[in-house]
């Protein structure tokens, strides 16, 4: 009897451990949905980063130094205060099959009270069940982001265009990995440019700067690796350094 109740504990601890071991490998690359939040000190300037995936940092490795917005902090320095509000999966449009504003980091992200406001997100609304046309979509970013000057808030925004979306080895035809459509979110990073033009923000235009670098996007075309992202903080940097 002591013995298989040895047994039980040892597999039981052995689970235990596996199941640790596990998480914390999805957790340093991007995968498993979690989100490290800290205060920002008196003075520092908040920085929030809206997005979807490629905000969260999807498959990036070492994902708490190698996300984007992380990168951006240390490209910033110690007087800014970075946070990462990307949802995996999230999508502009409030009849998506997944809207960012029906997330808790919506809501954080309003709550932040951001002095600057980095937004990308389109890519998700390029899916078939999604798509509608540029007009709607316009429509909908409009709405969110005056979500995000309402009341006594006025940050800074800067619009981003939704990275470029790649065909993989597995994929073809109209439709890339995640239900994805290349096609569509180049017709998305039009709108976004349009929407920055009319309501007067300042563009950052990732979807140019990702177009003739598939390397980055090795894995599954749509998630870009460390260096896609370290060229993405380094082009928000410089955004926000210009603006300045």
């Amino acid at each position: 009897m002591k013995k298989t109740l040895r047994i039980i504990v040892l597999i039981l601890i052995l689970a235990a451990i596996a199941l640790t071991a596990s998480f914390v490998w999805l957790y340093l690359h991007g995968l498993s949905g979690m989100t490290s939040h800290s205060s920002p000190s008196d003075g520092q300037i908040r920085v929030a980063c809206v997005g979807d995936s490629i905000t969260y940092g999807h498959g990036i490795s070492n994902w708490p130094r190698n996300q984007y917005p992380a990168v951006l902090s240390g490209l910033l320095g110690d007087g800014y205060h970075v946070q990462n509000f990307g949802v995996s999966g999230r999508a502009v449009q409030l009849d998506s099959d997944q809207p960012y504003s029906a997330t808790d980091q919506y809501q954080d992200s309003l709550g932040y009270d951001a002095d600057i406001l980095i937004f990308m997100m389109g890519t998700n609304d390029s899916k078939p069940e999604n798509w509608h046309d540029a007009a709607q979509f316009k429509e909908a970013l409009n709405s969110l982001l005056d979500s995000y000057v309402a009341g006594d808030r006025e940050p800074v925004i800067f619009l981003c265009t939704s990275a470029t979306a790649y065909f993989t080895e597995n994929t073809g035809g109209e439709i890339a990995s995640f239900d994805i459509r290349p096609a569509v979110v180049d017709e998305i990073a039009q709108a976004i440019a349009e929407v920055a033009e009319e309501r007067g923000y300042p563009l950052i235009d990732i979807h140019a700067l990702t177009a003739d670098h598939p390397e980055w996007f090795e894995k599954d075309g749509i998630h870009p690796d460390n260096d896609g992202a370290a060229a993405i903080a380094r082009a928000v940097y410089d955004a926000i350094a210009d603006y300045h």
